[in-house]
Order: C-alpha cells, then structure tokens, then sequence
C-alpha cells in the first residue's frame, strides 16, 4: 500500500479554497435485491396415514393441530401443499429433513421445494 497523502486533485489552482475539493462523492447507497424466498411443499400420494401427514407439520413446521389439518387436507384434495416459505438453505433443510424421517417411518410421502413468486 502507498503511504502518500492523497492530495486533492485541484483544477482551479493552489490557492482556490471553494467547496469542490476534487473527490467525487457519491450520496447514492446500492439498491441491494431481496433474496428469492422458497416454497417447501407437501406432495400427496394414496399410502401415506393422514395422521403421519398432521404429524410431520406439526413437527417440521412448528403448526398447530388446526393448520396442520388445513394443510394435510389440503395436500390431499388437492395433490399438494405449501408447508412454508423460507430462505433458500432453510428450505432445503426442511424439505431433505422431512423426506429423511418419511424414509426412515417407511412411508412413501415426498417434500420439494420452488422459488415462491
């Protein structure tokens, strides 16, 4: 690194003391864009106990009895469901978590994860 004084780069002479010391400043902060969030998602099949389901979200997903029911049925009727929308490290935990435990209960339920738009 240079030990030199920085001097001012000054176009109007030694002796001009106005406001324009040379430096450009810039008052404009970065526009800095929001990380996408992901959507970890429930998806149905006909083996998997409809309380196995409710148990998983209440676990996984810190619901209450009532949510996780709103969800299973959810997933049911309608082939999935959202369990939550998290950061992208977040999402994938929950989802490879979810996936490990149905493994290891042997159940055949299966959890992924999309961008949320």
């Amino acid at each position: 690194m240079n030990n030199l004084p920085m001097q001012p780069n000054n176009s109007q002479g030694e002796g001009d003391n106005d406001h324009d010391t040379g430096f450009a400043a810039t008052t404009e902060k970065p526009k800095l864009k929001q990380p996408p969030l992901y959507k970890v998602i429930l998806i149905n099949d006909d083996y998997t106990p409809m309380d196995f389901v409710v148990e998983i979200l209440r676990s996984f997903f810190n619901m209450n009895v009532e949510k996780a029911t709103q969800i299973m049925l959810k997933v049911h009727t309608e082939g999935k469901g959202v369990c939550g929308v998290y950061s992208k490290d977040v999402a994938e935990t929950k989802a490879a978590q979810v996936n490990d435990y149905s493994r290891e209960c042997e159940q055949p339920l299966l959890c992924s994860v999309e961008v949320d738009r």
